[in-house]
């Protein structure tokens, strides 16, 4: 009988001990889980536009042929124009951009197509007058209206901020056009001419760029390139060399073979859509 009450004495002291130390665990602090932080992802399509300066070099050196008619002979002529231009353009872009979950590397691929107004009117001048068909007044003309280029990005994220690189091939729209006075040469009248082709010039861009995610879908930034297009060859008509009193006259082609680079600083915003653009949990 005493042992049972020994017994039911240390049950009763254990159980009021548990309770106690039961009320002092909840006594504790307890250490809150960290907030999630969400890790901005840049994958997705995007879609935008842009707007811009730019500045680029016409190298066309204006040629005509030579002739022998009517028993005199003309040499060939060139006069080896260049010249600076700049433009605003504008226009859109459109783009994939993948960046792997838990990387900082970004790659991607670019389509833009903008409008740009560079373009030079150059005249011959008396210092500039080569032998040959050439005659004071005679002028060459050259402009570029639209551009557009296909390029692969390669960028690196901090989080919202990606700085990238961008290279591939550009195209160019432009037009060269020649113009020839009406000008009288012992007693002949030469009469006036002009001509024009248009082509599209194919060259090679790179450049370098800044973008700045507003949030998930909207981001802004500005972009560098500079592209050389390959050079073309320009057909401008015709020009009367060699004349006689009777009215007949023998012509012979004129022609250009027009470069062009251009530097470009463009200011850019994009949308992306979300159908492949997750965000991943920081804890």
């Amino acid at each position: 009988m005493k042992n049972s009450k020994l017994v039911f004495s240390a049950a009763v002291a254990f159980s009021a001990l548990l309770g106690v130390g039961a009320a002092c665990a909840a006594d504790l602090p307890v250490k809150a889980l960290p907030p999630v932080v969400p890790i901005f992802n840049w994958t997705g399509f995007y879609v935008g536009g842009n707007v811009g300066g730019e500045w680029g070099h016409y190298k066309d050196p204006f040629a005509v042929a030579g002739t022998t008619a009517f028993g005199v002979t003309v040499p060939a002529g060139t006069i080896p124009f260049a010249s600076n231009n700049s433009s605003f353009t504008g226009g859109g872009q459109i783009g994939y951009r993948w960046q792997q979950p838990g990387s900082q590397w970004v790659v991607g691929a670019e389509a833009d197509f903008n409008w740009v107004d560079l373009k030079t009117t150059q005249t011959v001048t008396a210092g500039l007058l080569p032998a040959g068909v050439f005659v004071t007044g005679d002028s060459l003309s050259a402009k570029t209206n639209f551009q557009s280029s296909i390029r692969g990005n390669l960028g690196l994220t901090f989080d919202r901020w990606l700085w990238y690189v961008t290279a591939g091939v550009a195209f160019a729209n432009t037009q060269a056009s020649a113009s020839f006075i009406q000008t009288i040469a012992g007693a002949i009248t030469f009469p006036a001419s002009s001509g024009s082709q248009t082509n599209t010039l194919v060259g090679g861009t790179i450049g370098t760029g800044l973008t700045y995610a507003l949030d998930r879908n909207w981001d802004i930034g500005a972009e560098y390139r500079f592209t050389s297009y390959g050079g073309s060859d320009f057909g401008l008509g015709t020009v009367a060399a060699i004349g006689t009193a009777g009215g007949l006259f023998a012509p012979v082609p004129a022609s250009t073979h027009l470069n062009l680079t251009t530097n470009e600083v463009r200011f850019r915003v994009n949308y992306r859509f979300d159908w492949a653009a997750p965000l991943v949990a920081k804890y």
